[in-house]
């Protein structure tokens, strides 16, 4: 059973760790022939029955994918999805503020960010950057990357074979509308 998160995070939520074994490099040359990655819109931050903050990602077919986040991270996703409710609780900026300054100080765009892994319990993920006129990818937390591309306006990918390995199809009730998690904040 997931949760939703309606306001500031104040509690301790749970942290997936990260036990990474190949690069994101490595792991766009292991797919298979043919898959592709799919669109996905950050859909809900929940918490699931065990207390954990769940950020959950929704294709166009309905599918989702919850990934568990840290509760720092969910707090930095929270605060970009609504900002007019944050900001009474920022009151300076935040680590992934920081990434998008340093980022355009640099001259780099952020063009996209891809979840194209999922191994040891967790997920893997890529940003995809262009400095210089070259495309630059970088190995990431999905929930940093998340929370780095709500912060510009960047699309979000998850490998088609993760979402069918990892995600799961949302029921349609009788008026043809999937439900909802609760009051979610997208």
């Amino acid at each position: 059973m997931i949760s939703p998160i309606d306001g500031p995070f104040l509690t301790h939520g749970g942290f997936s760790g990260h036990g990474i074994a190949l690069s994101g490099e490595e792991r766009r040359t292991q797919r298979s022939a043919g898959v592709s990655d799919i669109p996905v819109e950050v859909w809900q931050l929940a918490r699931d029955e065990d207390g954990r903050d769940v950020v959950l990602l929704r294709d166009t077919q309905g599918r989702v994918l919850p990934i568990i986040i840290d509760v720092c991270t969910a707090a930095a996703i929270w605060v970009a999805l609504t900002p007019d409710l944050a900001k009474p609780y920022v009151r300076r900026p935040w680590s992934h503020d920081l990434m998008q300054a340093m980022l355009e100080r640099l001259g780099a765009k952020v063009e996209r960010g891809v979840i194209d892994g999922y191994m040891h319990s967790a997920f893997l993920a890529t940003l995809h950057l262009r400095y210089r006129g070259e495309e630059l990818v970088v190995d990431a937390r999905p929930s940093d990357t998340i929370a780095l591309l709500l912060r510009e306006s960047a699309p979000l990918f998850v490998n088609d074979e993760v979402m069918n390995e990892e995600g799961f199809a949302v029921g349609i009730d009788e008026e043809g509308d999937q439900p909802d998690f609760g009051e979610g904040l997208v």
